[in-house]
């Protein structure tokens, strides 16, 4: 068959661009086709998880992506006030970006990951993921294209492409992945749709949201207490929340529209003005509206040769920060199944387990951010919270005690992030018992089939994760590390002794298989003994 390329990915967002950069990664070529001029010129998705840091790691991008955002010795607390003038009302502390890379192991026991979250706007992500992905030869991303119509046979499948001049273009491919949005067309041509809950009302949070760009270096000169990165203010008149973009007077304020109010630039001075408790120069840089209230999880994620991803597949409120982070592990846990399938090496299993591991795993994330978006959301604000009186006080300490409370449950949540885990996939060594409890603010590394692989910093100081191959990865552990690797054929199998005594304690057996997206296929003390199976399996062959 003639193919114009390997994939091709409808949508040009991080989660579409860091698509295209794993498949080039992995030798396969891509056409990316998205609406949009260019890369994002409005700040959206704000904060970066461990997992989706530990995923640029193995590009090879996250240190160049931990150098953007925030400067490196920025705060990126999460502070709340009454106004930005007044009266601070709660604070969670969090580490800069240099404390994240020269004091990481100070944070091993709450966080177990060669690399922390970051806080960074896909303002500043998109052209790195674009040139990640622009840098494999055979990689192209096309900007003012839209894919309009597709079809599908037992070989591959056809997009017909709308172009900025009217004209038409079609490219075929073997399979077409969907990352183009919560209106996606390709969600729409596959005849799918959104299950979940719609249209949540809240205080905040819930319902039309205004989103103002702008620049304001005088917002630091007004405000009470140390910078931090999200800035939420809870009065009587607006509740809003400003995130710093730059560091440098560079912010965007979210409020909450009223009942068929639009955004309108006239009235972004004013919203600012409000949350900071007096007027301030600024300069507006863009403005735009959005919809909070959603848990949403597409019906299907796969029909044929084409998937969604992202938030094609699952539409959120973003608190927690949960959408833009759970594409990227839509992505990558896709991306080498698709290698598998179109180099030979996987069964038909295989392209179904996407669906099997990544749809539940969406239920789980739009689940915690709705119990965040309801915690803060929901917050009553006494009538009083602003009054210089004993009241007055007291409503502030007490509203201040319960957002300390709130905050860490948001924003502290290493077990969101590293949690993940796939237990019930056709393509996981199942094994008896139960895993430790999935929660939002408390990791524990588990070295059961299905989940993330517990990460072990060496004794020469390097990562466990920096040694593991693009492929699966057999790790032989403590005694077994002295043994001999098996013979696999001519699929990509990395053999990784290794006798630290704590690898073999946290991944409790001999052996374990790793998969090319560091989850957990297998383990087990012989190979002889389950190994040949459990890699029959994974690729999706049994």
């Amino acid at each position: 068959m003639n193919f114009d390329c390997d994939v091709i990915v409808a949508g040009g967002g991080p989660v579409g661009l860091f698509l295209a950069a794993e498949l080039g990664m992995r030798g396969l070529s891509v056409r990316v086709f998205d609406d949009k001029p260019g890369t994002s010129t409005h700040p959206a998705a704000n904060a970066n998880s461990a997992r989706t840091m530990e995923h640029y790691r193995r590009l090879g991008i996250s240190a160049e992506i931990r150098a953007l955002g925030l400067p490196a010795d920025h705060p990126t607390d999460v502070a709340y006030f009454t106004r930005l003038g007044t009266h601070e009302l709660a604070r969670l502390r969090q580490p800069s970006s240099s404390f994240a890379v020269n004091r990481l192991r100070e944070l091993e026991l709450l966080w177990p990951t060669p690399e922390l979250p970051h806080r960074c706007s896909q303002l500043y992500i998109e052209p790195v993921l674009r040139r990640a992905a622009e840098s494999h030869a055979r990689n192209r991303v096309q900007y003012l294209s839209t894919v309009q119509s597709l079809s599908q046979d037992d070989e591959g499948v056809e997009a017909e492409i709308a172009l900025a001049d009217g004209a038409t273009q079609r490219c075929r491919a073997r399979y077409l992945v969907g990352c183009d949005g919560p209106r996606s067309t390709i969600r729409s041509l596959m005849g799918l749709h959104y299950a979940g809950t719609a249209g949540e009302k809240r205080g905040f949070m819930g319902g039309r949201m205004a989103a103002a760009y702008f620049s304001a270096p005088a917002l630091y000169e007004r405000m009470k207490g140390d910078r931090a990165w999200q800035y939420w203010t809870l009065n009587p008149v607006q509740r809003s929340l400003i995130v710093s973009v730059d560091g440098r007077g560079r912010f965007i304020i979210n409020i909450q529209l009223q009942e068929g109010e639009e955004p309108d630039d006239d009235d972004v001075g004013r919203r600012i003005a409000t949350a900071v408790g007096a007027d301030l120069p600024f300069e507006l840089i863009s403005n735009s509206a959005w919809t909070a209230g959603f848990a949403l999880v597409a019906e299907k994620m796969r029909a044929g040769r084409i998937f969604l991803a992202g938030d094609a597949a699952h539409l959120f409120t973003p608190t927690g920060g949960l959408g833009y982070n759970t594409g990227i592990e839509d992505a990558a846990n896709l991306a080498w199944k698709l290698e598998a399938a179109i180099k030979g090496h996987a069964g038909t299993g295989l392209l179904d387990s996407y669906e099997a591991e990544r749809r539940p795993a969406a239920f789980r994330n739009t689940g915690f951010a709705r119990q965040f978006a309801d915690s803060i959301g929901h917050v009553r604000i006494p009538a009083d919270i602003e009054d210089e009186t004993p009241s007055g006080e007291a409503a502030r300490q007490a509203l201040g005690g319960y957002l300390n409370f709130h905050a860490y449950k948001e924003f502290s949540i290493p077990g969101v992030h590293l949690g993940t885990r796939y237990e019930d996939s056709p393509i996981v060594a199942a094994e008896a018992g139960g895993p430790p409890p999935d929660t939002a603010n408390l990791y524990l590394p588990c070295g059961r089939p299905g989940h993330r692989a517990p990460h072990v910093w060496l004794e020469d100081g390097s990562s466990l994760f920096d040694r593991f191959g693009r492929g699966f990865t057999l790790l032989r552990l403590g005694a077994a590390a002295a043994g001999a690797a098996p013979s696999v054929g001519p699929m990509p199998l990395r053999d990784l002794p290794l006798g630290s005594v704590q690898a073999r304690d946290l991944y409790g057996a001999d052996y374990a298989l790793v998969r090319p997206d560091q989850h957990i296929a297998w383990r087990g003390n012989r190979l002889d003994e389950g190994f040949a199976a459990a890699l029959t399996r994974t690729l999706g062959l049994a």
